[in-house]
């Protein structure tokens, strides 16, 4: 944690004017204009700055640029801090994180061999938009000091290239890593250690390829899915589109990569970009679920309503305009997406999309078995599949997790799940598993609601040559009124114990 050098405090009141203050300090830059923004977005009162020396990664940075060019300088490292509140110096040691809304360290590099003289964000958080729809599944907490006091602010990392060790691929994997990582962030020169590994002698400062990317994923541990659309041909952008992806890894809360082709008629060669996805907003409202299978794909077997249906945009940074945007759903053109990254949670070990394909199997296999039944919900339940409309929503959850989302659970009736079934969730299931959820799209928009779960083992690797072997990983399903364990195979059908539930109606989505 850096120790300031030296403190001003800037009081924002009108007429006070961030374009003033960004064209007399730091010139024009649409990124640091976007951190201005956004801080004005939280009726921000009061900007601290402070004068910071280099220590750990940024100094570190600093030695690898070096070592590249010999007569770089570092000429100017700043810590911007905005509250939403009126200080002074005084005020300081009696603050809170509450008061904050976000921070910023801004760069300034100059290389006078190559003409290079620019400011850049190294890094910067800000809270979460305070709107009841954009969904930030496991933000994190990020520690950083004012003055020698420390401070904590939740929100995901944003990162600006520089073009000189680092470029749009490693400032997205240092904002996603940051979040999964256990020490909490990577430097640099870690990544571009290990992209060397792959590409000997490489210029950090043109960015990573896809072999480079899976590479520092793999070496760290991460756990992933991705696509390479430029070898997989315009068929796969069709059947397995980008979106798809990407909204399976928000919903683990460890997010997606998105790189894409640059277009435009003075585009001089072929260029391209990637950018982090970590939330998305939620449109309740939307025509598109209901239409889809009613309009456009009548018949056409879909089987499902994903949740990602009621998607407006994801929210995600770009390092060249700044953190915190929304982009549209489907804005980017899927014939320009060239990769997609899918990251999962510690301890899952295929995608959320492969998830909910499997539980879909598993529904139409077990609803057979419920023909008989009484409860409403179940017989709802039937009706809905068979018209295709039921809504699957697949969240990675340790077993802890999903035996205390249970434990919580109260149906529309104010029944609650007996605790020592709870228990023997905690107790007995895989360390994390997919919780798909089962709703439908009266229930899931409007009310955020469900009526159960399909409930499998995330720790194991999926056979994807057996189609029996997904009742390997299947743990359970629970639905109105009842459990169903097991799934064996006896005389190629599968074969469910069933267990009675003390919930027998809707309850809440899990919220994490």
């Amino acid at each position: 944690m850096a120790v300031t050098e030296e403190q001003e405090i800037l009081l924002l009141e009108p007429p006070f004017s961030f374009f003033d203050l960004v064209e007399t300090r730091f010139g024009d830059y649409d990124s640091i204009r976007r951190i201005f923004s956004l801080a004005r977005s939280f009726h921000a009162e009061t900007l601290t700055i402070e004068n910071l020396p280099p220590s750990g990664i940024i100094a570190e940075e600093n030695e690898d640029i070096l070592a590249r060019y010999p007569d770089y300088r570092n000429v100017a490292l700043l810590r911007l801090s905005f509250w939403e509140k009126t200080i002074c110096h005084s005020d300081l040691p009696d603050l809170t994180s509450n008061a904050l809304a976000g921070y910023a360290i801004l760069k300034h590099d100059v290389i006078g061999a190559i003409g290079y003289d620019h400011w850049h964000i190294f890094e910067a958080v800000f809270a979460k938009y305070p709107h009841e729809h954009n969904c930030i599944p496991r933000p994190r907490r990020y520690r950083f000091a004012v003055g020698a006091k420390s401070f904590a602010i939740e929100g995901l990392l944003y990162c600006q290239q520089n073009k000189l060790n680092k470029a749009c691929a490693q400032v997205a994997l240092r904002s996603l890593l940051s979040r999964i990582l256990p020490e909490g962030d990577i430097s640099y020169r870690r990544i571009n250690q290990i992209a060397e590994t792959v590409n000997p002698g490489f210029n950090p400062g043109q960015g990573l390829d896809v072999p480079q990317m899976r590479r520092v994923l793999s070496e760290l541990g991460i756990m992933f899915k991705d696509v390479d659309y430029s070898l997989e041909g315009n068929q796969t952008r069709k059947d397995l589109p980008y979106q798809k992806y990407a909204y399976a890894g928000l919903e683990t809360g460890c997010g997606a990569l998105v790189g894409f082709r640059l277009a435009g008629r003075k585009l001089q060669k072929e260029a391209r970009h990637i950018i982090p996805f970590y939330g998305h907003t939620f449109n309740k409202d939307t025509w598109v679920p209901n239409a889809d299978i009613s309009y456009f794909h009548i018949g056409e077997g879909i089987g499902y309503v994903p949740s990602e249906s009621w998607t407006s945009s994801f929210i995600g940074h770009d390092d060249n305009f700044g953190p915190n945007f929304c982009i549209p759903r489907l804005y980017i053109d899927r014939e320009k997406v060239d990769y997609v990254v899918e990251l999962f949670r510690p301890g899952v070990c295929y995608s959320g999309l492969q998830a909910e394909a499997i539980a879909l199997n598993i529904l139409y296999s077990l609803l057979p078995n419920l023909s008989q039944t009484e409860n409403k919900w179940i017989l709802r339940l039937i009706e809905w599949t068979a018209k295709q409309q039921v809504v699957l929503r697949a969240q990675a959850v340790s077993s802890a997790e999903y035996a205390a989302h249970v434990r919580a659970l109260v149906d529309w009736e104010g029944k609650t799940e007996k605790p020592e079934l709870c228990q023997l969730f905690e107790e007995e299931m895989p360390a994390f598993v997919w919780a798909v959820e089962i709703s439908t799209p009266q229930l899931f928009p409007a009310n955020e609601r469900k009526l159960g779960e399909i409930v499998l083992d995330s720790t194991q690797p999926l056979n994807l040559q057996d189609e029996t072997a997904i009742f390997d990983i299947f743990i359970m399903a629970r639905l109105p009124g009842i459990y169903l364990l097991g799934g064996d195979i006896s005389n190629s059908t599968p074969q469910f114990t069933p267990v009675q539930s003390g919930i027998e109606s809707h309850t809440d989505l899990i919220k994490l």
